[in-house]
């Protein structure tokens, strides 16, 4: 019972404070509340050091820019995601009529063009720009054209009521992850408009294709009901142009629609303003451990991306001619070893090329190995996980 209790109440508090933050910075233009997001990141960059890395590789990754670029890059990065996300409360309540003191979109006659055909179109979104202002969109499309999207459900059901109730204010249909993709079927078939992000990483559920030249699995929702409702697919691009204004452009998905085809529009539409994308997750994780080896998680022994895997291998004198499992041999990643070196060492083997190092491979203990691949946001595996 106080368990529960202390729960309720932090919900409250919790709620208590967004909705006050909220409300605060409503009272204020967009462009300052943006200036004050700015603020923010500044301050808050130099104690976040876990997130800079996860940050940084992200960027490595997809833009293949070196370690000191990229590190430039993530810091602007977050200042700028800081500053979308405090703007965002400001969209949240923003009435429809006055999206165009905010966002502009440059090519609306894509989705026209899309909605004519009356078969509804799938939307695929990336976590840019301030994506609060997606559930506005709607006021730009075509008379009668509605807008749905997908949302994940928050812990906090008090402040999950609240942000739910805001995002469906000006009419857009919101479907949680839990819900039958029938619902979502029957509105696309209604020739809606269904908007879903796309662009982070999933587990086993996703489909093994390559994003930004590296292979990962992404979600296979898309593609699944564009098939199914015979519908149209368009990609949506999201950036700042100055302190709290927008710009949105629309991107053609080849055909036919299938997954890859689907995220490699959706690239090509995160490539419009990089600064903008949320990098704070670790995109192109590899889900493996004692029971999942790098064979079975990248699966298709013929799939190969752009841009492999790069795994270190550490090792001692007398382990540098010791063999590797399978489980740890798929032509997607690249070996290389490190015989003899010392801990300090690791950060400057990971900088020495483009893309980071993904995981380190280890036959025996090496004291200080795990805390300092930690540091750079490197995980560690015992060789012995992965034999048969």
């Amino acid at each position: 019972m106080e368990a529960g209790f202390v729960k309720k109440l932090k919900w409250r508090i919790e709620a208590g404070a967004h909705s006050g933050t909220a409300a605060l910075l409503r009272l204020l233009p967009a462009e300052t509340v943006f200036a004050v997001g700015e603020f923010l990141g500044r301050a808050l960059w130099p104690f976040i050091k876990g997130r800079r890395n996860t940050i940084a590789r992200n960027i490595r990754i997809a833009g293949e820019v070196g370690a000191e670029e990229s590190e430039a890059a993530a810091r602007t990065s977050f200042i700028r995601t800081v500053a979308n996300l405090m703007c965002s409360s400001v969209s949240a309540n923003l009435r429809g009529e006055d999206i165009g003191e905010l966002l502009e979109v440059e090519n609306p006659e894509l989705l026209a063009e899309a909605a004519a055909k009356g078969k509804g179109v799938m939307l695929l979104l990336a976590h840019m720009g301030n994506w609060e202002l997606l559930t506005r969109l709607h006021r730009t499309f075509p008379e009668g054209v509605k807008i749905g999207g997908f949302y994940r459900p928050l812990n906090n059901p008090i402040l999950n009521e609240r942000v739910l109730r805001e995002r469906q204010a000006d009419g857009a249909r919101m479907f949680s992850k839990r819900d039958s993709l029938h619902h979502v079927s029957g509105f696309l078939r209604e020739n809606g408009v269904v908007g879903i992000l796309a662009d982070q990483r999933v587990g086993w559920q996703g489909e093994l294709v390559p994003f930004f030249g590296r292979l990962t699995r992404v979600s296979p929702v898309p593609s699944l009901l564009a098939r199914r409702c015979k519908s149209e697919v368009l990609a949506l691009s999201f950036r700042t142009v100055a302190p709290g204004k927008w710009s949105a452009r629309y991107h053609r998905v080849e055909t036919p629609h299938s997954t890859a085809n689907c995220m490699r529009a959706l690239e090509a539409a995160m490539k419009v303003s990089m600064t903008d994308v949320f990098w704070l997750q670790e995109r192109w994780k590899l889900y493996i451990g004692k029971k999942v080896s790098p064979v079975k998680w990248l699966g298709d022994m013929e799939a190969q991306g752009e841009k492999p895997h790069r795994v270190l291998v550490w090792a001692k004198d007398s382990e540098k001619d010791l063999p590797l499992p399978a489980g740890c041999l798929h032509p997607d990643i690249n070996h290389e070893h490190a015989i003899g070196k010392e801990v300090n060492d690791l950060e400057a083997i990971d900088r020495a090329q483009i893309l980071p190092i993904d995981y380190i491979l280890t036959f025996s203990k090496h004291p200080g190995l795990r805390t300092k691949a930690r540091e750079l946001g490197i995980r560690v595996h015992s060789v012995s996980h992965f034999s048969e």
